[in-house]
């Protein structure tokens, strides 16, 4: 998977959920702000362009285990989707029922 094409299945993943993409001019990474809470970053690493992603706990850390889920390396649509699942399952249930309500009926 090239890098438009994994940014496009993010974007399209998340759609109205994410905001502010920031692309970082250093790699083919960026970041969202995910139900206007989470800062999620992720993008293609390294050599063989493996997964990498995770949620900004600290400047420059990364939560990459949700709920004892590590998100997969692997590039391939499955994966990504996968990996997006788990850290939009971990988002809202961070969040307060009365949230989500409000965020979903917009």
């Amino acid at each position: 998977m090239n890098a438009d094409d994994f940014f496009a299945l993010v974007t399209d993943f998340f759609g109205t959920k994410a905001s502010r993409v920031q692309a970082d001019p250093a790699g083919p990474n960026a970041s969202w702000v995910l139900y206007d809470s989470f800062v999620f970053m992720c993008g293609l690493d390294g050599e063989h362009g493996t997964f990498r992603g995770g949620i900004e706990y600290d400047t420059g850390k990364y939560l990459t285990v949700f709920l004892n889920e590590r998100l997969s390396f692997n590039t391939d649509r499955e994966s990504v989707l996968r990996n997006l699942q788990i850290v939009d399952r971990y988002c809202r249930l961070r969040l307060p029922d009365k949230f989500l309500l409000a965020y979903d009926a917009e």
